[in-house]
């Protein structure tokens, strides 16, 4: 008889210093997530109060949103790398997106379209994306963070992680498209072919959402149908 191959089931994700590497990644980014949420949320109280809401972004973009959000970057190099299963194309879209916000818009323009008076518009957009970005993040990387531990994620905290973003994420994209286009004019004072710049991306914000939304909503369909089986 021809000797039977005997297969050993490969373990699923990642193991080893991989494993160990991207829990200690993904507890960071949850610990400076919560930090960013629960900091800004403990100073909105005392500026609606006071009709101060730009002191808000000033006093948390450069110590914790800048440096928070610059971290995904290394999404980008794990999708790339192969060392995570999300796709390259939608991680760096993605990422893409937010940089462009806080570091061609905030970082350059902040003080003139958020943290400045009669500036209300670009205050409510910029608290839009930290609230948008901040749940959703905490929720990602919880989510992650768990699963690499070897614990078992509880189930309401997969239904927040695949249902939130039907909300979060329109409210993430209106904030940035506000901010965006708030900093045309200093960017044209900038430069004129910056202005041009943001008004290319305003145009490409809205075929990139759709694309970005419906693979979200294909992920959900796609993980729940595999719990339901398994269940």
């Amino acid at each position: 008889m021809p000797a039977t191959k005997t297969t050993t089931p490969r373990p699923s994700g990642p193991s080893g210093l991989t494993r160990g590497y991207l829990f200690t990644y993904n507890t960071a980014n949850l610990l400076a997530w919560g930090t960013c949420i629960a900091y800004t949320a403990s100073l909105l109280p005392a500026a609606l109060a006071s009709n101060s809401l730009p002191t808000v972004f000033n006093q948390t973009f450069n110590p914790l949103l800048l440096a928070t959000q610059s971290l995904a970057l290394l999404e980008v190099v794990h999708s790339l790398v192969r060392l995570v299963r999300a796709p390259f194309i939608t991680t760096a879209m993605q990422v893409a997106s937010r940089l462009l916000v806080v570091w061609g818009i905030l970082a350059p323009f902040g003080g003139e379209i958020v943290g400045a008076k009669g500036a209300q518009a670009g205050d409510y957009a910029y608290m839009g994306c930290v609230a948008a970005w901040g749940i959703t993040e905490v929720i990602r990387y919880g989510f992650f963070a768990i699963t690499l531990s070897g614990g078992s994620v509880p189930a309401w905290w997969t239904w927040l992680r695949y249902n939130t973003f039907y909300v979060l994420y329109p409210i993430g994209i209106s904030s940035e498209c506000t901010l965006i286009f708030k900093a045309l004019g200093p960017a044209g004072e900038l430069n004129p072919l910056y202005r041009y710049f943001l008004i290319a991306v305003l145009v490409i914000y809205v075929p990139g959402s759709y694309v970005l939304y419906t693979h979200m909503i294909a992920q959900r369909r796609k993980v729940l149908r595999g719990k339901r089986r398994a269940d």
